[in-house]
């Protein structure tokens, strides 16, 4: 089976509807979506069951496939950490994730990812880890329970120190001991964090479930255009193929001034698609 291409409306979230964000990505071409949970967009607590379905028929309206969510998290939800300081906040976050499992058995959604979250001074590392792997373990019961698959997120070293590459994931999924936890890899956030693309896809092997895939220069926090900045992305399909990796990667945008998502999405696809059809190895 080949790699595959999605694509996710979080680089919309700040100027389209969620409903116009699919349309445009069908629009530019796109066969298959993957929906921003955080609001505007498919945020749990906004969209009412009548909602949601709509937003499946509108999906496959449009002929795409649903390969998966985004969540809100990170710099981008400050709101959601599993080792926040106040314990109303955890229960916020540790429901928001539930909500996100029973939202994607019910769209059919077969993936989200999982983000660690930002970790104040005044908690260790010990303890931030400590709570979040016990939120973790409550989670991983309802996702066994309706087959969604929890995609542990390495992130950009300012979002969280938790999770910053593919060994603290393998280390997390090895403690979880659930076939249903699974690692997501970043390459915008790799790049900035620890850019040894090729040999954490080799390690990542048979646990890498889905790749967000996005570019920058290295020093900035941005999500631009796939070719458009320092990213390896020959030495990572070569990887992604050196591991029979027959999944999807997802192009994402985001960025701290206002952009043209239109174009990065469709310049992020072209260059992916001219990258798997040359037969590149």
């Amino acid at each position: 089976m080949a790699i595959k291409i999605s694509c996710c409306t979080l680089g919309y979230a700040r100027t389209a509807t969620l409903e116009d964000s699919i349309r445009r990505i069908a629009a530019i071409g796109y066969e298959a979506v993957d929906l921003f949970t955080g609001a505007p967009h498919l945020w749990p607590s906004d969209y009412s069951s009548a909602d949601r379905k709509a937003v499946g028929a509108l999906i496959d309206k449009l002929g795409l496939k649903l390969t998966g969510f985004a969540v809100a998290g990170g710099l981008l939800g400050l709101q959601y950490s599993f080792s926040a300081h106040r314990e109303g906040l955890r229960k916020v976050t540790l429901q928001y994730y539930k909500d996100n499992i029973e939202l994607a058995y019910e769209l059919g959604a077969p993936l989200f990812n999982i983000l660690t979250g930002n970790v104040l001074y005044g908690t260790s590392r010990e303890q931030a880890r400590k709570l979040t792997m016990e939120a973790l373990e409550e989670l991983v019961v309802l996702a066994e329970k309706r087959k969604v698959i929890l995609g542990l997120h390495p992130q950009y070293i300012a979002e969280s120190p938790l999770m910053l590459n593919v060994d603290d994931a393998l280390e997390m999924i090895k403690e979880l001991k659930s076939k249903m936890v699974k690692i997501i890899y970043d390459t915008a956030q790799q790049n900035i964090t620890y850019r040894n693309f090729a040999d954490d896809i080799r390690k990542a092997g048979s646990n890498l479930c889905y790749v967000h895939g996005a570019d920058n220069d290295g020093i900035r926090w941005t999500h631009e255009a796939i070719g458009k900045g320092t990213v390896d992305w020959d030495g990572i399909v070569r990887a992604l193929k050196e591991i029979n990796y027959d999944g999807y990667i997802c192009t994402q945008s985001w960025s701290e001034v206002p952009n043209d998502v239109d174009t990065v999405m469709r310049d992020s696809k072209t260059y992916l698609d001219g990258l798997l059809k040359s037969g590149q190895r």
